[in-house]
């Protein structure tokens, strides 16, 4: 995939065009900033120099923030990616090397089984649960795409508009929104960095879901366990996958600007995102299978993972529970199997038979 400068050539050249109009802002702050250091009451030589140093220090943040940006951000995402081995979409290639792994010895003879032989039920099953993990990876990679893209677009208005806020640091009223500026400059080229932590538990659900303990009792009770395992692991998978792609940058943004808790805050939206996707799913899911026959409960089966799925990723971005997106799927649903109005009884005295067939012709 292109790259942020590759898809907008010109809008770096059109940030620095605007840093160019704004520095004279940043210089008249720095007048400010040393004048009133200057004439505060008795001041000692020693901190004639810390108020010189500083104001050094600004200019050379102004002069080579975008350098030093890009090359922490390739710091960053390179020790993620070559370091941590943290990557959303590499969950396919991560679970067929752990499922490789965990086979053990046997694993060493299937180069010699025919395709015949390899058409088991365990090995149907992984088979499934692979397309389903290379889906994910899929849909995490676009996220991760436009995360990045996303990221540039950050960074580079930030260092358009920086001789405003990086020009308070040197004025003492005005100082906090500055290093408030610089924390939050700080936490989008980190952003890499909630990858890496969300890949802690990304890892620890493929283990789970490739180990081979229930196969080695066997039997019929050994194949349910392994099936149920692999597939409450994927459904865990697919929830935190989506949601941590795209929550875990914000938090960990969040968390270099304040000191909050990365970890609680990943599980607190990961919850959010698991009830959100619950709750549209099985909205989805009941609207579409009120048909009742085989062609209703395979849509609604679709509408429910797709509500699901559209339910996770918003509440990862908003922290609600509600899915608009997801109510809507319901909603279609709803409006394509309507309910027919029950026959009101001969024998209806108070009307209330009547009364209800009225509002359910209303409805539909």
């Amino acid at each position: 995939m292109n790259d942020f400068n590759t898809l907008f050539p010109n809008f770096f050249d059109r940030c620095a065009e605007m840093n160019r109009v704004l520095m004279p802002i940043a210089f008249v702050l720095l007048a400010l900033g040393v004048v009133s250091s200057t004439i505060t009451g008795h001041r000692s030589p020693s901190a004639y120099l810390r108020t010189i140093g500083r104001t050094l220090a600004i200019a050379a943040a102004l002069a080579y923030l975008p350098s030093w940006s890009n090359e922490a951000a390739a710091v960053v995402d390179t020790t993620v990616k070559e370091t941590l081995r943290a990557d959303p979409a590499g969950v396919y290639a991560q679970y067929q090397k752990t499922l490789t792994i965990n086979r053990g010895t046997d694993n060493s003879t299937s180069g010699s089984k025919s395709w015949w032989q390899l058409l088991d039920g365990q090995s149907f099953f992984e088979a499934i649960i692979s397309g389903a993990m290379y889906v994910l990876g899929f849909l995490a990679s676009v996220i991760v795409f436009y995360a990045y893209l996303v990221q540039k677009f950050i960074l580079y208005v930030g260092f358009a508009l920086a001789p405003i806020f990086i020009g308070m640091l040197a004025v003492r009223t005005l100082h906090s929104i500055g290093v408030g500026f610089l924390l939050g400059y700080v936490g989008v080229i980190c952003w890499p960095l909630g990858w890496g932590a969300a890949s802690l538990l990304t890892s620890g659900l493929i283990q789970f879901m490739s180990d081979q303990s229930f196969l080695a009792s066997g039997g019929f009770t050994g194949a349910t366990g392994y099936g149920l395992q692999n597939l409450m692991g994927l459904a865990a998978l697919a929830l935190w996958l989506i949601s941590s792609t795209i929550a875990a940058p914000i938090i960990l943004q969040k968390a270099i600007a304040t000191g909050a808790q990365v970890g609680q805050a990943l599980v607190s939206t990961a919850t959010t995102a698991a009830i959100a996707g619950a709750t549209a799913g099985v909205g989805a899911a009941a609207s579409f299978g009120a048909a009742g026959n085989l062609g209703g409960f395979l849509a609604g089966t679709t509408a429910g993972g797709t509500a699901a799925l559209i339910g996770a990723a918003e509440a990862s971005t908003s922290g609600s529970s509600y899915s608009p997106l997801g109510h809507m799927i319901g909603s279609l649903g709803a409006s394509r199997t309507p309910r027919r109005p029950r026959k009101p009884k001969k024998n209806d005295p108070s009307g209330d038979d009547a009364v209800r067939e009225l509002l359910l012709r209303s409805r539909n």
